[in-house]
């Protein structure tokens, strides 16, 4: 009987998915963009960075080449049948990421409702914009779960992958250098171009590198233009340059110009983008600095290192990277912060687990999040919500979470140090093994 509605459960929640999927696919923001461009890939257009191949110089194609031939089928059906098809691998990628988290944190149904309250906000807005953030994310979170069970070729083609879609999680490389894992960054950077040498099949060699280098002046040499008229920066960049500058939003080509102005100084932009290098530099090589400074692995004085057994410090260790690579990246917008799965599982372990003072931290902390991303954007009326972006309040939840992270790590680096031989936590290990 408990089967057979868990069964009835499933099928009622899989039928409850798929109708919503005629909601969000009415009003997608950026799936059109890659609709628009793949067809103009499918007309014959190899021009992928002209401001008419996708919606305009606003709504413009800003990935790698492998990224529209990789989806080549899709360009092919029309585009009602393209966007569902596009809303349903979403969802599958959702719940990837869920699997994901929960084979990789031991977390209590309580604190997963925590944790399901403090990122709901990000996925669903994720699946309204139709972006690739949620494919980036579910590929990056499959590389970190190779990567800790030391599976480093699926963890360096995951990984390849995560960057080629989107360039942010090449931050995260370091950390691996830090760790001396140097097999799987080896496989990185032979599948990063194994991927985008791969569309020369279509283009041609000479014109995709052609194509490769003009993406590079476009997307990432060259960010003013989108900086400007793209979402709002919740990056340090953004909080510097809304902060320490004035910003003319009136200048926006596509109209959405209601912006609070939010600064207390007028600083040029290219001092804030001085100051931004200057601390982002300082910031992420402190962070590295930190752990490298923390005691060694309690794993490497059991061997388990050398027996291929995951460290059970490496989740929280990627967990403050993860938010580390939203906050000293060039460019973040409010979608970029379903991200945070993973850090906020990590926190809901401590806070499952543990019963000393860390374990208190880290439940407050948790539900201070939760009622945060529940209750702000609930707020009535679109003022206030420019307001809070603007302010930046997406940016201190995921400062707030990684100093809460930081201090766990600290903690429980010391505390292992005084007690080598203390038994692992579950809140800490991987939760299941494949």
């Amino acid at each position: 009987m408990e089967r057979t509605s868990r069964i009835v459960l499933i099928l009622a929640c899989a039928a409850a998915l798929a109708l919503l999927g005629f909601v969000f696919i009415r009003n997608l923001v950026d799936f059109p963009v890659y609709y628009a461009a793949g067809r103009s890939l499918v007309s014959g257009r190899a021009d992928l960075y002209s401001p008419d191949f996708a919606l305009g110089r606003v709504m413009d194609y800003r990935y790698p080449p492998f990224f529209l031939i990789a989806l080549f089928p899709l360009w092919l059906l029309p585009y009602s049948i393209a966007a569902y098809i596009w809303y349903l691998l979403s969802m599958i990628q959702i719940i990837g990421c869920v699997v994901i988290v929960r084979r990789s944190f031991q977390v209590s149904k309580l604190m997963w409702l925590a944790v399901a309250l403090a990122a709901t906000q990000h996925f669903v807005m994720a699946l309204h914009y139709g972006n690739a953030q949620l494919l980036a994310v579910f590929l990056l979170f499959a590389s970190l779960y190779f990567a800790i069970r030391k599976k480093n070729i699926a963890a360096a083609i995951l990984m390849a992958l995560a960057i080629t879609i989107k360039l942010t999680p090449v931050l995260l490389l370091p950390y691996f250098a830090l760790k001396k894992r140097w097999t799987m960054l080896a496989g990185v950077v032979v599948f990063l171009a194994a991927i985008n040498i791969a569309p020369s099949a279509y283009f041609g060699f000479r014109e995709n590198n052609q194509l490769l280098r003009t993406w590079y002046g476009h997307v990432v040499a060259s960010q003013e233009f989108h900086e400007d008229n793209g979402p709002i920066d919740l990056s340090l960049k953004g909080e510097l340059r809304r902060y320490l500058s004035s910003v003319d939003y009136s200048q926006r080509v596509d109209g959405d110009v209601n912006y609070p102005a939010v600064n207390f100084a007028s600083l040029s932009r290219d001092r804030v983008v001085e100051a931004w290098t200057i601390a982002a530099a300082v910031l992420f090589a402190g962070v590295l600095l930190l752990m490298w400074w923390l005691p060694a692995r309690t794993a490497n004085q059991n061997g388990d290192a050398e027996a291929g057994k995951p460290d059970e410090m490496v989740p929280l260790e990627l967990a403050v990277m993860i938010c580390l690579m939203l906050l000293v990246g060039p460019l973040t917008s409010k979608i970029y912060f379903v991200a945070l799965l993973w850090p906020l599982a990590c926190l809901a372990s401590f806070a499952t687990y543990q019963t000393s003072r860390t374990g208190r931290l880290a439940t407050y902390t948790l539900l201070f999040l939760a009622a945060a991303n529940s209750v702000l954007p609930l707020l009535p009326g679109r003022s206030i919500q420019r307001l809070l972006l603007v302010l930046g309040a997406d940016f201190y939840v995921n400062c707030l979470l990684m100093m809460a992270l930081l201090y766990l790590l600290i903690s429980r680096r010391l505390a292992l140090r005084k007690q080598s031989g203390e038994p692992r936590t579950p809140a800490l290990s991987v939760a299941k093994t494949p």
